[in-house]
């Protein structure tokens, strides 16, 4: 059974390649870049065990013997060193040959070993552009590469009119040496094609080279080059924003092509903004010619993050119809937003009103608030002022109260503005609806009984006082029959 150990090791001798480590029991043998070596005896001698290695590889048979901590360098008929190897530890677990075990470590001769890169001059390429790659060719290994062959290539994408002109890449490039470490340059460059649409072409890079005995490698790299179709389309508002302020948006349409376009083009502003009208508009460009749309947005609220949504614009071509898209503006909206609501509260007695007007602050900034003759002429207000003048923090709230008394039964207040400023002085507005207050019924469930004994009183205090006026009458006839008898009386003397 072979026992290698999974980690490689790179080996700290100057002209070494990859290192690994293989335990091995007697009778076994490990492979390594085209050698076997296999562990033919084990000498446990205390204090300086040894082993007996045979060594397989290019049609001859080497056989060392190495002790504990040396190492055996194996070198072909040139006298190039093609593998080390370490005799790092012997176990003796028991007093059968098989059940000893040595730990060896194998380093391998030096090879080269090539890495290619590729880096373009732009990041996106139109129609007639020349673009240009650099083409970095570095040997990594240990070893010299020889005879270096150097083949670019395109992956083209499917497309009928993807036309890459003949012969304008270089092909076939050659490098006789590359030692360890150097880096070979080369520049390529070539028309960019004329395309429908906006694609990704694949610039393909291959190396094909030799070692020091004619061994053959063979590195690849590939990089995407973006061509633009025929049309560009951009659209841009100011990212940092005030509350409240107007901006425009702006978007720019572009025939980067070769051919007359007939456009379709749509925009909005999306649910965190209001604009007079989406504009919608169709129109041809020439190659070449720019087409600039603007129109005017508002915040609805503060906030930040907040997205204007594409405009997109479409044509035809060759029988399809492609459609760009822009970008997405993020806006950053700041500003204070004032929210109040007013209504009626509970009251204690029935003849007055109490009056209640919660306000939030549910913007970003901090809002300094006024307000002004909140209650018409007519209202008596009883507790609480018809001025205000408060500050409120982003995200904050207060609540204000009143007890006032309406001429009549009923009255209505009318509506105002609640006045707020930012830290800049910008002047916003909040609309308080108008109030309708009706006074309350004071009936209860023993309202008759309550008016029944109401009017009882009533009835009583009206017997009384005529009952008052009927003991005057009274008397006043008493009193006028006693003299009309004195009268008779004195004539009958």
């Amino acid at each position: 059974m072979l026992l290698i150990s999974a980690h490689l090791l790179v080996s700290a001798s100057s002209g070494w390649g990859e290192s690994i480590q293989a335990e091995l029991h007697p009778g076994e043998m490990v492979e390594v870049d085209g050698y076997s070596i296999e562990l033919s005896d084990v000498s446990v001698v205390p204090g300086n065990p040894a082993v007996l290695l045979s060594i397989h590889g290019n049609g001859t048979i080497s056989s060392a013997v190495i002790k504990e901590g040396e190492l055996f360098v194996l070198r072909d008929e040139r006298r190039r060193e093609r593998l080390g190897i370490e005799l790092k530890e012997v176990y003796r677990e028991g007093y059968l040959l098989n059940e000893s075990r040595v730990v060896l470590g194998v380093r391998m001769g030096p090879r080269p070993e090539i890495v290619i890169s590729m880096a373009s001059d732009r990041d996106i390429y139109h129609a007639g552009d020349r673009i240009g790659v650099d083409v970095f060719v570095e040997n990594r290994g240990d070893g010299d590469a020889e005879n270096i062959r150097l083949d670019l290539d395109l992956n083209e994408p499917p497309s009928d009119t993807l036309t890459i002109p003949q012969g304008d890449l270089r092909r076939g490039m050659r490098k006789s040496l590359l030692k360890s470490g150097e880096v070979w340059r080369e520049r390529i460059s070539f028309l960019a094609p004329s395309l429908p649409e906006t694609v990704s072409i694949e610039v393909v890079a291959t190396a094909e080279y030799l070692d020091a005995d004619g061994n053959i490698y063979r590195s690849e790299s590939f990089m995407p080059v973006t061509v633009a179709g025929p049309l560009e389309l951009h659209k841009h508002v100011q990212d940092t924003q005030t509350f409240g302020r107007t901006y425009y948006v702006i978007d720019t349409v572009r025939n980067t092509g070769n051919v007359k376009l007939n456009l379709s083009f749509i925009d909005g502003a999306g649910d965190a903004f209001q604009s007079e009208k989406a504009p919608e508009q169709r129109f041809e460009l020439a190659p070449g010619e720019t087409e600039i749309i603007s129109y005017a947005v508002k915040a609805r609220r503060p906030g930040e993050g907040m997205v204007l949504p594409p405009a997109s614009c479409s044509y035809s071509m060759a029988g399809s119809t492609y459609t760009v898209i822009s970008e997405s503006p993020v806006v950053d909206v700041f500003g204070p937003q004032v929210e109040a609501r007013r209504y009626v509260g509970d009251s204690s007695a029935p003849d007055v009103f109490q009056i209640r007007m919660d306000v939030k602050n549910s913007g970003n900034r901090y809002a300094g608030i006024r307000a002004y003759r909140m209650f018409p002429e007519g209202i008596e207000i009883l507790n609480g002022k018809n001025d205000l003048s408060f500050a409120l923090a982003a995200g904050s709230s207060r609540t204000f109260s009143w007890s006032i008394r309406c001429r009549n039964d009923s009255c209505m207040l009318p509506p105002f503005d609640l006045i707020y400023f930012d830290s800049e002085n910008n002047m916003f507005r909040c609309d308080v609806p108008s109030l309708k207050l009706e006074k309350r019924s004071t009936e209860m469930p023993n309202m008759g009984r309550e008016n029944s004994t109401e009017r009882t009183e009533v009835e009583v205090s009206e017997s009384v006082r005529s009952g008052e006026v009927e003991s005057y009458s009274s008397r006043f006839a008493l009193a006028l029959l006693l003299l009309i008898s004195a009268l008779v009386w004195v004539r009958s003397l």
